[in-house]
């Protein structure tokens, strides 16, 4: 099966899909395709066997925290950047709204997939909104898609796109989130920490992107702890890792050690 960077969106979800209770996402398996399981397998032996449920505990913690915050905001924004096939609207709230922003190509399909699965009863219908953009370039289009849901308490959520971006990019990014969100909104974040790039499991990764999926060009960019608590316009309420919320909820051995496995770093922070 010939995978390209931008089909690993349909790998995330066969790795949700394949553990939906710990993912907590009962429709991933919507996204299912053939050649799904063949991918998984060669990639769990070449680079690592735990991949599959790092993206799960992924996506666990923040629907939990979004679960939380539908509880506790009447009106609730979720802006989804580099949205994939992420499903947190149709298993949340249904007063939640939530903006979808990615390429076109993965736009054009998605919603058109969208429709036919609330068309056949496979979804619940929701108010989700799906917007061509970069988020590296077009700040005005994404600035004023947000400003039209008025007075919501905005989330942004940013997974699975940091490791794809350069250092100045991603504080490009940054910046720009902290010009559209309010004092007290959240941005929520993903990224490898810089200790990950001085492992095996890492060199198997960043081998595997550039000699299999042909993405040489990837600048891998890791992040350490510091670059989040020393954001001039965010405040760090908390972080948690795949591995420590896997061992949590008994999903991964207690001997099983950090460095063998792809560990993602998640961050909750509050504009100030």
């Amino acid at each position: 099966m010939e995978l390209f960077v931008h089909d690993t969106a349909f790998m995330i979800a066969y790795y949700r899909a394949k553990y939906e209770e710990e993912s907590k996402d009962p429709f991933a398996r919507l996204w299912l395709r053939p050649g799904l399981e063949k991918w998984n397998l060669e990639f769990a032996k070449k680079v690592s066997p735990h991949d599959d449920m790092q993206h799960c505990m992924r996506n666990r913690f923040f629907y939990d925290e979004l679960e939380q915050l539908c509880e506790a905001q009447e009106l609730l924004l979720l802006v989804n950047f580099g949205a994939g096939f992420s499903m947190y609207p149709y298993s949340l709230s249904p007063h939640m709204r939530t903006l979808e922003v990615d390429f076109e190509e993965i736009v054009q399909y998605k919603s058109r997939k969208i429709q036919e699965f609330e068309e056949n009863g496979l979804l619940p219908t929701r108010p989700v909104q799906h917007l061509v953009a970069d988020i590296t370039k077009d700040q005005d289009v994404l600035r004023t898609s947000i400003a039209h849901y008025g007075n919501c308490f905005k989330v942004i959520l940013i997974e699975g796109v940091f490791f794809f971006l350069s250092k100045k990019e991603i504080d490009a990014v940054i910046s720009n989130c902290a010009s559209m969100l309010d004092p007290g909104d959240y941005l929520m974040c993903v990224s490898f920490e810089d200790r990950l790039k001085q492992t095996p499991v890492f060199d198997r990764l960043t081998h595997y992107f550039s000699e299999v999926l042909k993405s040489s060009e990837n600048p891998f960019t890791t992040l350490s702890h510091d670059f989040y608590s020393n954001l001039e316009n965010f405040q760090l309420l908390r972080f948690e890792n795949g591995l420590s919320l896997g061992k949590k909820l008994q999903l991964f051995p207690d001997d099983l050690d950090e460095n063998e496995v792809l560990n993602e770093y998640y961050y909750v922070l509050q504009k100030k």
